[in-house]
């Protein structure tokens, strides 16, 4: 499930496509496009074209805040006074404000006859840890990879950011296994203009120098935490998960436990998988190694 669809499919889904069930949500038009793939892609693909939202609305409608750019548009309104730090600040200019149907995660997939998310990928802009909050409990337990996208600084009014998510999802069945923090320069927009020219801005968040803004937030789950909620399904796609975003270490832990529950013998091929793209990563990071040793001298 994709909240925040505008990008397209997301790379790490692609190999996997054929075989899944593929959930979008992207309620701005002018992100919409890229979509057309993921309808090709995906052996079924669901494409809800109303707001994610936590908790389900009396009138079944929220109102979007559409910005100056589309992938900055959230239910949530933009901290103006605090974004005025930033020269992407006029990236956050709500040109316009509409009511969309909204829904909630779990109503979404009800409809479409599904009932579990196996991998959830959340950018909404201020609310992906409420949206993951707001899926049934059973249901997180058997959720085997999450992403968000929260921010490090004040972009909008009551938002989730990152020390909120690794703190909540401390307390759920998942471990960090990536982490890339977005940077943004920081510099008052008005200030750039006097100093630097007209539209200044625009060419320091290009040039300029950047500060944490945001970050991309992987987990998968932990086959060590609350394992009576998986099946041999659950095992089998841990290690699909884990193998192709990189995690090979995890992945010989995902398939020796697997084994060890289900007592099937296709657990010791995955293992043996496991080591031979375990093996191979190494050797390819070793000439890097030796380099940055050499640098060092």
């Amino acid at each position: 499930m994709d909240v925040g669809a505008a990008g397209g499919v997301h790379r790490a889904w692609r190999r996997i496509a054929r075989q899944a069930i593929g959930v979008g949500f992207e309620p701005d038009a002018r992100e919409a496009a890229p979509l057309g793939a993921a309808q090709r892609m995906f052996a079924r693909w669901i494409f809800c074209r109303g707001l994610a939202v936590p908790v389900a609305t009396p009138a079944g409608a929220r109102l979007l805040h559409l910005t100056r750019s589309p992938q900055c548009s959230s239910t949530l309104r933009p901290g103006a006074a605090a974004l005025t730090e930033w020269a992407f600040a006029e990236l956050f200019e709500v040109t316009e404000t509409r009511a969309l149907p909204a829904m909630t995660l779990e109503a979404a997939l009800v409809a479409g006859k599904i009932d579990r998310v196996d991998w959830l990928k959340c950018d909404t802009q201020g609310l992906d840890l409420k949206l993951y909050l707001s899926v049934p409990e059973t249901w997180r337990a058997r959720m085997l990879a999450v992403e968000f996208e929260p921010g490090l600084i004040d972009a909008y009014e009551g938002e989730d950011k990152l020390a909120d998510v690794l703190a909540a999802m401390g307390r759920e069945p998942f471990w960090l296994a990536d982490l890339d923090v977005g940077r943004t320069p920081r510099g008052r927009p008005v200030l750039l203009a006097e100093r630097l020219g007209a539209g200044a801005a625009r060419w320091v968040r290009r040039l300029g120098p950047g500060a944490p803004g945001w970050a991309n937030a992987r987990f998968l789950r932990d086959v060590a935490k609350r394992p009576e909620a998986l099946d041999r399904r659950g095992y089998l796609l841990a290690w699909v998960f884990a193998t192709i975003t990189g995690q090979h270490g995890y992945a010989l832990t995902v398939a020796t436990e697997g084994g060890r529950r289900c007592g099937d013998g296709l657990f010791a091929e995955m293992a043996a998988a496991s080591v031979r793209s375990l093996r191979w990563a190494m050797a390819r990071g070793f000439p890097a190694m030796v380099w940055r040793r050499l640098k060092r001298w």
